[in-house]
């Protein structure tokens, strides 16, 4: 699936970012950039996009009122310097709120977001990417049996393959649709039809046997039960 943007913000340099990471995003196609609201406005009264990357703080109109007229259109994401924003954001429903100077991992966690909300509109939420090492993994949801947590990375076991990506799981389960995966230990999350049998202290998969948390164990119990 491919997910089509813009960039608004007055600052070139940023612009001149936003487009190199879309640039390393396979399912990111970066229309156009914007210095003017306005001028973006004119666009999109003839062009629909999938996406608006906006920074709050513009010259001719403010990105929380741009916000406000695409609310129900499009996905924004803000991008701004300044955090007492952030409220401003959501308070329109942004999908989420990028602060500059943004780093790679934060984009890249924002862009799978987008995906992630896009893809269960459409079809249902079907894979997602991550970048394992320099390279960029399309994951098949349907294939995973559990995720692992080392320290900073995670072990993404699949039926046949094994993903090791850099990321932490609370960045991991917002990518994730809940009623398919679940945590059941601080350090696993576990998709829930890989799930055989239920212990009183592990739960057993195919090809692992998984500890279950005591912090877990309502919150399993409540998914398998509803």
């Amino acid at each position: 699936m491919k997910i089509s943007c813009i960039a608004i913000d007055d600052e070139p340099a940023s612009l001149t970012v936003i487009e190199q990471y879309a640039e390393w995003v396979p399912f990111l196609s970066l229309k156009k950039t914007f210095v003017s609201v306005k001028e973006a406005l004119s666009f999109l009264k003839n062009e629909r996009v999938d996406c608006v990357f906006l920074d709050v703080k513009m010259p001719d109109l403010l990105g929380t009122e741009l916000a406000r007229i695409l609310q129900g259109q499009t996905q924004i994401v803000f991008i701004t310097a300044y955090s007492e924003y952030a409220v401003q954001g959501f308070e329109v429903q942004a999908l989420d709120y990028l602060l500059k100077p943004i780093e790679f991992d934060r984009f890249l966690q924002t862009a799978n977001r987008v995906h992630a909300q896009l893809s269960q509109r459409v079809e249902g939420q079907s894979s997602i990417f991550v970048k394992e090492g320099y390279d960029w993994v399309r994951v098949q949801l349907n294939e995973v049996q559990y995720i692992q947590s080392d320290t900073n990375l995670l072990f993404i076991y699949e039926r046949n393959r094994r993903v090791i990506t850099r990321m932490t799981m609370t960045e991991m389960l917002s990518l994730l649709p809940a009623e398919r995966f679940i945590r059941v230990h601080k350090s696993y999350i576990v998709a829930v039809d890989s799930i055989q049998k239920i212990e009183r202290h592990q739960l057993a998969l195919a090809k692992a046997t998984i500890p279950i948390g005591e912090l877990y164990r309502d919150g399993l119990e409540r998914l398998l039960l509803r």
